[in-house]
């Protein structure tokens, strides 16, 4: 026997506009009103609107929200995208974040990048050895200002934040019980900072110095009561963070960025001016723990020598090689060894060895953002988001799906991200600045894959690959009208000639056609169709 379920009745709700039979009520928002067009015939009790409450306790109580709820409260109305907006609601949150930030910065929202920029920050890694494969995520360090650089070196992890304090991870790969990775504990190594370097060679094992690009407070001159600011370079030791060395220079010499060069008894410090100009400085590592002193000459790069008007505003570097980007996008570079040469170029024809610092340029039909560089390998990412590979791809390292070797820069199908992978094992670091706004543009339409054919008479202001595109049509009409396929391979062996290829891709398909016409040659007579 089945029994009826009774009717529960709604509870009453006072203060709200509850729809009900037979009731015509007026469609509102409790924050922004009555919707436009809304009807009240007649309506039970006093609808409560929550912009009758004081802003100081709205911002108090959205305050207490995770920050993804905040953002996504914030696109529901326009009442709610103001308040969530606010800095008064960003300031609690970063407090509550890190009740130990005193200082918001500066910029057009600092409480808001201040309290995203710590939500945001995290630094994961994945070991290579072992069955397991879990991402593990390191001890983050509650006095960090966000992420925004990381090197790590032997034994630990050095991290450095918006603040410019260098915080140092001790024992960052300890094994646990799980198989996992992670770090123990980490100190503050030194205030100031701008920048900071160690062996340019991606085994961690030969990083043993950390050079740190930083600001220091001078003593007064004499006749002179305050202190100078001046930039400095100063050497630790990785392994226990204590300081070597150190290189002061004068106060009106300022970096932004460093780089090193070369093995360790001839290493060269690169170092990038706010004006766009590299000098270099030669450092030997053997003597740095001895204690001593001396003056040393900053001596102008070739790159700014011999071309004084390009302005440098980022560089990458290896043991035996440099990569510059300019301002305008233009990507030069300096390579040092007849070896990573061949390796990068597929030739030796240019390569002059009496003159090794004098830099190359690599053309790119966009402005190139930022770069990367390994030992016989390169990486450039342009302004539409596209990475371009170039250089030794015998293990796969180009990421073309093939192992062969590129001479010029090949796009590959893969999306920019902050890593750094080492021997042991693969970091990632995670971090969002609002004040970087998005950098890459929109491809051009004819560009983009799926893009109706445009019309003749905006044929002049087609793009250069798809003019040539439409210029091969003629070619393919060519070859399907030679009426046997011998002739089929003689034509396409002219017109492959005629093409802009490189010269081992030209000699590729002129020795697979000979194959293919040998391995074929006794074919039947035929016009061919478009299925052969």
């Amino acid at each position: 026997m089945v029994r009826r379920s009774q009717k529960r009745k709604l509870p009453k709700v006072t203060g709200l506009c509850r729809p009900e039979e037979g009731l015509r009520v007026k469609r509102s928002c409790p924050s922004c009103g009555p919707e436009p067009g809304g009807e009240e015939k007649k309506e039970r009790g006093n609808p409560v609107s929550i912009q009758l409450f004081p802003p100081e306790l709205v911002e108090h109580i959205i305050s207490f929200l995770p920050v993804r709820d905040v953002v996504s409260l914030g696109q529901t109305c326009h009442y709610f995208h103001e308040v969530c907006d606010s800095e008064g609601v960003w300031r609690r949150i970063c407090h509550r974040l890190s009740p130990r930030l005193q200082e918001q910065g500066s910029g057009v929202q600092p409480w808001k990048r201040a309290a995203i920029l710590n939500y945001t920050k995290g630094l994961y890694f994945q070991a290579f050895g072992g069955r397991r494969r879990c991402l593990s995520k390191s001890v983050a360090p509650v006095l960090a200002h966000g992420y925004r650089r990381f090197l790590p070196t032997k034994d630990h992890v050095f991290i450095l934040d918006y603040t410019g304090t260098i915080f140092f991870l001790k024992n960052a790969l300890v094994s646990s019980t799980l198989g996992q990775k992670r770090a123990c504990c980490y100190v503050v190594l030194c205030h100031g900072a701008k920048d900071f370097a160690s062996d340019p060679r991606g085994d961690t094992i030969y990083r043993k110095y950390l050079y740190v690009l930083a600001t220091r407070e001078q003593p007064g001159v004499v006749d002179t009561a305050h202190s100078q600011s001046c930039d400095c370079v100063e050497v630790y030791l990785q392994s226990s963070g204590q300081r070597v060395f150190k290189i002061t220079f004068h106060h009106a010499m300022s970096f932004k960025q460093m780089a090193l060069v070369g093995l360790e008894t001839q290493r060269t410090l690169l170092l990038l001016t706010e004006e766009g100009k590299i000098y270099s400085l030669v450092v030997n590592e053997a003597q740095l723990d001895q204690p001593h002193s001396y003056t040393g000459q900053l001596t102008l790069r070739k790159v700014s020598h011999d071309l004084p008007h390009l302005r440098v505003a980022c560089m990458a570097s290896n043991q035996g090689s440099t990569l510059y980007i300019t301002d305008q996008g233009g990507v030069y570079f300096e390579v040092h060894t007849p070896g990573v040469y061949r390796d990068l170029f597929g030739t030796l024809e240019a390569f002059d060895p009496t003159y090794q610092q004098m830099p190359l340029p690599i053309s790119l039909p966009a402005k190139v953002l930022f770069c990367a560089l390994g030992y016989n390998h390169l990486g450039l990412v342009d302004e539409f988001g596209r990475i371009f590979m170039q250089g030794s791809n015998r293990y796969g390292q180009l990421g073309t799906g093939d192992k062969m070797d590129r001479g010029e820069p090949t796009q590959v199908p893969l999306y920019a991200s902050s890593l750094c992978p080492t021997r042991e094992c693969l970091y990632m670091l995670s971090g969002h600045d609002i004040e970087h706004h998005p950098t890459y543009r929109d491809l051009p339409a004819s560009r983009v894959v799926g893009t109706p054919k445009p019309s003749l008479g905006a044929e002049a202001a087609q793009d250069p690959e798809v003019v040539a595109a439409q210029a091969c049509e003629p070619y393919l009409g060519q070859i399907h009208s030679c009426p046997t396929l011998q002739e089929c391979m003689e034509t396409t062996k002219v017109i492959v000639g005629w093409m802009p290829l490189m010269a081992t891709q030209e000699d590729f398909f002129w020795e697979a056609l000979d194959m293919l016409q040998r391995a074929f040659g006794g074919v039947g007579q035929g016009p061919p169709t478009p299925d052969s």
